[in-house]
């Protein structure tokens, strides 16, 4: 699938300090402008020194090892003392402020007794020590961030901390949903026999849902192919479509025969649990298209595991695959074999440590338990199910994001 797809082609311009910018993916390799910290800053508390005055120094025959120095000035954040330092002085520092040039180290107040307008010193004080240097974060000309970054929170920082400007970004990527079925109305509606509240697009939009992507609702599609056919030529400026029922074998799944008519159907079912019926293809624009199953715990598991990787790619961004867990299970986990399937879980830490236990039955209709569910557990093709205290493969959804579904 990935293969298949075509990043997408035009950018914006937003100045790094907007907030517009966070979540957004960026069209260009970010370079420093700037060395980070562009000054030495003290790492402490303290006075601002000069490791060569830090000898052996009696100043009381009792004590031996201590040394006296004046202190001339102070350092403070954005207020820095004057650069130069005449031996035996010493300029009292805070952490963050300009380190003086003729200083070289800075020692900790913690380690030093202010006595009369001098600090009295016990100890050693290396070249070096607490300070900053000029650079020791990010130097100037040094990459800061790759095309194809997503901007977070930390990022943004760091754009903004090295004065970056006007940022160039990917526009954002347009994404049409539609939902089938003659069952289906739509929320807050008053249903009447044998409907159901359309929650799929809702689940949808809430888990594409970002910065850098522009949802196009095209609501509910009966299940007739010739409304599907009108509903296509409203979506064909989108860089993405998707659907959600309707790819499966019943007289009233139209959304394969109908696309099939202009475009391709790439591939049709597949070997995962929940999640068989999911198809990919191109519509007669040549817009890729990804056919959902109808159940919402399928919609929920394929957008996981096939439309972000796909808004990814379009998007021209890497997909963070999380790292799975492998945990013991504290329940008897069945499954039949033929397919890898992803199944509803919730992490325990008890008197046996970490484990992961099932939220129960695994219908792919029943929406409670993406609620009650932290993770998914990962069984393979040929697994017969888990026994327990077998470890299994668990991916925590929290690393998928803060909420994913």
């Amino acid at each position: 699938m990935l293969a298949r797809l075509v990043p997408i082609e035009g950018t914006e311009t937003i100045d790094a300090s907007s907030r517009e910018l966070l979540g957004r993916v960026l069209a260009e390799e970010i370079v420093a402008p700037m060395s980070l910290p562009p000054f030495r800053a003290s790492a402490m508390d303290g006075y601002a020194c000069r490791a060569a005055d830090i000898t052996a120094t009696p100043t009381s025959p009792g004590q031996p090892d201590d040394i006296l120095l004046t202190v001339v000035g102070n350092s403070l954040a954005g207020h820095p003392s004057e650069d130069t330092l005449a031996p035996g002085t010493c300029v009292a520092i805070m952490t963050g402020a300009r380190v003086p040039d003729d200083a070289d180290s800075v020692i900790p107040c913690e380690l030093t007794e202010r006595v009369d307008g001098r600090v009295r010193f016990d100890g050693t004080c290396p070249r070096g020590q607490y300070v900053r240097e000029v650079g020791s974060d990010t130097r100037k000309g040094q990459p800061l961030l790759v095309a194809g970054s997503t901007v977070g929170p930390a990022a943004a920082a760091l754009l903004i901390a090295h004065g970056c400007g006007p940022v160039k970004v990917k526009r954002r990527l347009s994404v049409a949903l539609f939902s089938t079925g003659d069952e289906l109305v739509a929320a807050g509606s008053t249903l009447i026999r044998g409907q159901i509240h359309d929650a799929n697009r809702p689940l949808l939009e809430g888990m594409l849902g970002g910065a850098a992507i522009d949802i196009i609702d095209l609501g509910i599609c009966p299940d007739t192919p010739d409304t599907l056919r009108q509903l296509l030529t409203r979506a064909e400026g989108a860089d993405l479509l998707i659907s959600t029922g309707g790819v499966s074998v019943g007289d009233a799944d139209h959304v394969r025969a109908v696309l099939g008519e202009s475009g391709s159907i790439d591939w049709w079912r597949i070997a995962m649990k929940p999640g068989r019926p999911l198809a990919f293809g191109f519509t007669g624009a040549d817009q890729p298209w990804l056919g959902l199953p109808g159940n919402p715990v399928s919609v929920a598991v394929t957008t996981l595991m096939f439309v972000h990787p796909a808004i990814d790619r379009l998007l021209g961004r890497e997909t963070a695959w999380p790292l799975p867990l492998m945990l013991p299970t504290r329940d008897r986990l069945e499954k039949d074999a033929g397919r890898v399937e992803f199944q509803r879980g919730t992490l325990v830490v008890d008197e046996q440590g970490a484990g992961v236990s099932t939220t129960g039955a695994q219908d792919s209709h029943m929406l409670s338990s993406l609620v009650r569910a932290d993770c998914l557990v990962e069984l393979d093709r040929e697994s017969t199910g888990a026994a327990i205290g077998e470890p299994v493969k668990v991916h925590p959804l929290r690393a998928y994001g803060t909420a994913p579904f």
